[in-house]
């Protein structure tokens, strides 16, 4: 299967998604090596059409927001690179004097190699971060949406915001809703109104007017939708 272009015009804003031809049958072994298992059925199902997802908005030829990527495989798993788990702060912290660390995926970007291990909260996110897999990359921001493929509540995966090499937050959010919202609003802050109040806290800023403000170029295309993000941004902000 060739690259694959879509194009959309709602009202006057001009979408262009690009799919690159889907690896999946050649990578899935791949996969599973790391993983130990399948993807989970419905993000299989969006590799099986291509591999990853170029998303780019444009106004009277003007570019609206970003340009971005939902990763293909290789991308989204470090060139497949072996991840590492700790399970006590004594084996990470023995780990940075030897300076084997360094060579771990996404070092520097899920998560920083100083990462200071003060209890077993931050030993669980460390792992957390460093066992991830990259979705999104945020352009202009040390940020990333990133999914966990081994979520310790049980689910086949979970998605987060992960942000300076040292933060987790899950989203309440499935890859399928990821896509959607992304095919419409490329990285344009709308996965804030899925985070959590302890999120807002820890990063100290209204979600609520993060996603508003985020969201303003989309407000004609797509006003339905947008209210529905910004409303449920404002109920989280309330709680």
């Amino acid at each position: 299967m060739s690259e694959i272009l879509e194009s959309e015009t709602v009202g006057d804003l001009s979408i262009t998604i690009r799919r690159p031809a889907s690896r999946l049958g050649e990578l899935s072994g791949r996969v599973r090596e790391i993983l130990g298992k399948d993807l989970p059925e419905e993000i299989a199902a969006f590799y099986a059409l291509g591999d990853g997802l170029h998303y780019k908005a444009t106004r009277k030829g003007e570019v609206v927001g970003y340009e971005a990527s939902i990763c293909g495989l290789e991308e989204a798993f470090a060139g497949f690179r072996p991840h590492k788990q700790f399970k006590t702060r004594r084996a990470y912290e023995r780990e940075q004097e030897d300076g084997e660390i360094f060579s771990l995926p996404f070092c520097e970007e899920l998560w920083s190699d100083a990462f200071e291990v003060e209890s077993k909260r931050d030993l669980d996110r460390l792992n957390a971060l460093m066992r991830s897999k990259v979705l999104i990359s945020v352009p202009g921001e040390s940020a990333w949406l990133a999914i966990d493929f081994f979520d310790p509540e049980g689910g086949p995966y979970r998605i987060a915001l992960t942000e300076d090499g040292q933060d987790f937050f899950p989203l309440e959010l499935t890859f399928d809703e990821l896509v959607t919202h992304f095919r419409r609003f490329g990285v344009a802050h709308w996965y804030f109104a899925f985070a959590s109040k302890k999120a807002e806290k820890a990063m100290n800023i209204d979600f609520a007017e993060t996603v508003t403000t985020g969201l303003e170029g989309y407000v004609g295309a797509w006003p339905d939708e947008v209210a529905n993000l910004v409303r449920r941004a404002k109920h989280l902000s309330k709680k």
